[in-house]
C-alpha cells in the first residue's frame, strides 16, 4: 500500500480548491468580454446606420471648412443666393428670404424643400417661416435680426 504523505494530500486538495475558484472567475471574465464586444458592435452599427441616413460619410477627421457640399435632406434644395441674398453683413436680405420661403411653400405636397444659407452675415427683419421647410445654416453663417 502506498501512503501519500500528509503534505501531499493537502497540496492535492489545495489544487482542487484553486480550480473550483478559478472557473467561475474565468466565466465571469468571459461574459464581461462578450458583453463588451457586443456593446462595441452595436455602437459601431449605429454610427454606420446614421452615416447612411444623412448621405454624408462619417469621419473622425473632418476638417473645418473642408468644402463639403451642403447635404440634401429634402427633395428640393435652394441656396439663399439664388434669390438675391448677399451675406456681407450690410445688405438687408429679408426679401430674398421671403422669396425663398414662398418658393418652398409651393413644394409642400412634394415633400417640401430645403433652404441652404451659405457662410456670411445675413441681415433681416423678422418674418414668418412655412411648413415643410428645412433651414440649413452652413458653418460660419449668421442670421442677424435688426429692427426697422
Amino acid at each position: 500500500m502506498v501512503e501519500i504523505p500528509l503534505l501531499g494530500r493537502f497540496q492535492l486538495h489545495q489544487q482542487r480548491f484553486e480550480f473550483k475558484r478559478l472557473v467561475p472567475a474565468f466565466l465571469s471574465t468571459y461574459y464581461k468580454t462578450l458583453f463588451a464586444v457586443l456593446w462595441i458592435a452595436a455602437f459601431v452599427s449605429v454610427f454606420l446606420w446614421q452615416r447612411n441616413a444623412v448621405g454624408v460619410r462619417f469621419s473622425f477627421f473632418r476638417g473645418v471648412g473642408s468644402g463639403r457640399p451642403m447635404p440634401r435632406l429634402r427633395p428640393v434644395a435652394f441656396n439663399l443666393t439664388d434669390f438675391g441674398g448677399v451675406g456681407d453683413g450690410v445688405t438687408l436680405n429679408t426679401e430674398a428670404f421671403e422669396r425663398a420661403v414662398s418658393a418652398i411653400s409651393k413644394l409642400g405636397k412634394r415633400g417640401g424643400g430645403q433652404l441652404n444659407v451659405p457662410p456670411g452675415k445675413w441681415l433681416m427683419v423678422p418674418f414668418n417661416l412655412t411648413s415643410h421647410l428645412t433651414l440649413f445654416l452652413a458653418e460660419n453663417a449668421e442670421i442677424l435680426g435688426i429692427e426697422v
